[in-house]
């Protein structure tokens, strides 16, 4: 009788365990849709204007904003993780507010940094499409925009210190098909 009463008791908590990973992973997809849908126009707006692949403006946001559910994004509609120069938040960011950071120079470590501050997330979009197509850092990857995973790895280079970055990128629009933001809407 015990035997079965606790098999009983497992059982139900095995249902309810997978119930609640299900419902958890129905409402993060929820929440991961609501911000594809509100990223969507604006990587689209940032690919017509600077000629950055909008599956990679996408996927970078996704990667930099958790998305959209980081301090950074939350607090300061920072979703690209843009850090501030010595010579401030440059001409789209209103301000600049420190936040731990992993930097990988080759080891990864800790440390403060000065990210920018946006008054909007378009304007923080901006700012990425507006770096990506003027800083000299990224001048190899603009003949590879019309081949998302090659500009992505050759942005990376520059962008991130993580070795793993531009794989993680693609792995992102992979899992999220975002290479269907880079086709024209019907």
């Amino acid at each position: 009788m015990a035997l079965a009463a606790l098999t009983a008791v497992a059982a139900a908590f095995t249902l309810s365990t997978t119930a609640t990973a299900v419902n958890h992973a129905r409402a993060v997809s929820a929440a991961d849709d609501a911000y594809l849908a509100a990223i969507e126009p604006i990587a689209r707006a940032v690919a017509g204007e600077f000629k950055i692949p909008a599956s990679v403006t996408a996927a970078q946001s996704i990667l930099e904003s958790a998305w959209g559910q980081s301090r950074l994004a939350v607090n300061d509609r920072n979703f690209f993780g843009f850090k501030c120069t010595a010579a401030g938040p440059g001409p789209i960011a209103i301000d600049c507010h420190d936040y731990p950071t992993s930097e990988c120079t080759p080891d990864c470590h800790q440390v403060q940094a000065l990210f920018r501050v946006y008054d909007s997330m378009d304007s923080s979009f901006r700012d990425y499409g507006r770096v990506l197509s003027t800083s000299a850092n990224y001048a190899a990857a603009r003949p590879l925009a019309g081949d998302p995973n090659a500009f992505i790895a050759e942005v990376a280079k520059k962008y991130a210190t993580d070795p793993q970055y531009a794989d993680k990128v693609i792995h992102i629009m992979q899992e999220n098909d975002l290479y269907r933001l880079d086709r024209p809407l019907p």
